[in-house]
């Protein structure tokens, strides 16, 4: 009889206790399904037996298929110029080469002899390396000689180096300096970023005639600029300079008028009240940059009360190549394309009244991208600009005529919500006219706008009004303590 046609198969899956009986007949019935349950469980065990051999016999056959096809495969016929420019896309493009042999180009000699070779001949894939100089002292002779090897490998290319250490201190004397040395007529790229950057002052006191080619230079430390002869090198144009130092930033031995990119985050020393930028310290930077094009000064000093209110000079400013700038102490996103024909400004309004404000976008008319974003200080009232200055971004003032993108939060959006309507009404007329218009303000909403935007937003512009949300709410559980009693 079939399990299929069983007197139990209303029983299954139940709870019903059979007698001793219906037990014996079960158990009769079980006797030949589990024979043939038996019969099946050894013919698998058979056939898998037989696929086990013939997969044996297949791998067998396959190896020398696969060695014999990889003699034939495409990449072994690939030409050396595309061979050659597959390694260098494999090379980062956003930081330099890294001392990991997980990755190009140390990598790419892991593959086969020919590959190797084809790497080790090729100066230019050695031409980046960055060098981390947080090892312990056991490893930093072998870190020498796998920098020693890589500069070597670069021939006579041009270099871009980047070195990274806590503390420089300790490393005053390491080979990795006196290999550093000899490549200076090499560099055309150059990172140095410590909490003391005494480690690689015999490279920095170098003359500027042993730079020739250095045009990008990035300092992070603690160091006083004045005694860094690197920064007179003669073809720099790109600088960031983050440091800690007691030097007025405008005392820097760079050649200002040669400069097309330029970041400034210079701070006072702790044990002293000189060094830093503040905003007059800013506006005289750009006035000696006439070729930048790309400039970020962050704002690490405060400015005697009073200096910033009479900026008619700023008006004299002759900075054609300008397209991005940010002035101020936040941290702004970058630019990711600058325009020829428009720039991005991001301004921190503290330092600034209204009118040199005015002054400061008035020398600018190419503006497209504005976002105005003060930072909060302790004991400083920073600016709100108001309904009439607001104005002065609509005809008949027309301030910033290529403005696209306004940005603008707290504090400093001290106007109406009709102002803001007026505003995006204006620029709309323009023959610019507003793509994104964004407004945080610290104050609760007075008059609902976005049905008077609706056509505006329908027709493709994109607005933001933020307003804070009720800033105080009835709690009826305030002063209970959390977890039980006191004690």
């Amino acid at each position: 009889m079939s399990l299929a046609d069983s007197p139990f198969v209303d029983r299954l899956n139940t709870n019903y206790t059979p007698s001793d009986l219906e037990t014996s007949k079960i158990r009769a019935l079980l006797v030949g399904p589990t024979d043939e349950l038996a019969r099946m469980d050894a013919e698998i065990q058979a056939m898998e037996i037989a696929l086990g051999q013939l997969k044996e016999q297949r791998e067998l056959l396959k190896r020398p298929i696969d060695t014999h096809r990889a003699l034939i495969s495409s990449i072994r016929r690939i030409p050396l110029d595309v061979l050659l420019e597959i390694f260098f896309r494999c090379l980062p493009s956003e930081h330099n080469a890294l001392i990991d042999p997980a990755e190009a180009p140390l990598v790419l000699g892991h593959i086969c002899r020919h590959w190797r070779a084809i790497l080790y001949s090729t100066p230019m894939l050695w031409s980046s390396i960055h060098i981390p100089y947080e090892v312990p002292p056991t490893v930093g002779p072998r870190l020498a000689r796998v920098v020693e090897t890589w500069l070597e490998r670069s021939a006579s290319c041009a270099l871009s180096i980047s070195v990274r250490s806590l503390d420089g201190g300790l490393f005053e004397d390491h080979p990795i300096i006196s290999h550093l040395l000899p490549v200076s007529r090499r560099l055309c790229s150059l990172e140095l970023s410590s909490e003391e950057l005494s480690f690689i002052r015999p490279l920095l006191q170098l003359g500027p005639d042993d730079f020739p080619l250095l045009k990008y230079l990035r300092l992070r430390g603690t160091e006083n600029p004045a005694d860094t002869n690197i920064l007179r090198a003669p073809a720099l144009e790109d600088v960031s300079l983050n440091l800690v130092s007691s030097a007025d930033p405008l005392s820097y031995p760079l050649r200002w008028s040669l400069l097309t990119g330029l970041n400034l985050e210079c701070y006072p020393s702790w044990n002293s009240q000189e060094g830093g930028l503040d905003t007059l310290g800013a506006l005289n930077v750009l006035r000696r940059c006439p070729n930048i094009v790309r400039c970020k000064l962050r704002i690490t000093r405060r400015v005697p009360f009073g200096l910033c209110h009479s900026q008619e000079w700023i008006s004299h400013w002759v900075v054609p190549k300008l397209r991005y700038l940010q002035v101020g102490d936040g941290k702004f996103a970058d630019a990711t394309s600058h325009n020829e024909d428009k720039m991005t400004a991001h301004i921190n309004s503290k330092g600034f009244t209204s009118s040199s404000l005015q002054q400061l976008l008035q020398s600018f008319p190419m503006i497209s991208h504005l976002r105005l974003l003060p930072e909060m200080v302790y004991g400083y009232t920073p600016l709100s600009l108001d309904d009439a200055f607001l104005a002065l971004f609509c005809p008949p003032h027309a301030l910033c005529p290529m403005l696209t993108d306004f940005i603008m939060t707290a504090p400093s959006a001290g106007f109406s919500d009709t102002a803001a309507l007026g505003f995006v009404r204006g620029r709309m007329t323009m023959a610019v006219p507003l793509q994104h218009f964004r407004v945080q303000f610290d104050r609760p909403l007075e008059v609902d706008i976005v049905l008077d935007l609706q056509p505006f937003i329908s027709d493709g512009l994109r607005v933001e009004l933020e307003y804070p949300t009720v800033a105080w709410k009835f709690d009826a559980r305030v002063g209970l303590y959390e977890s039980g009693s006191l004690y």
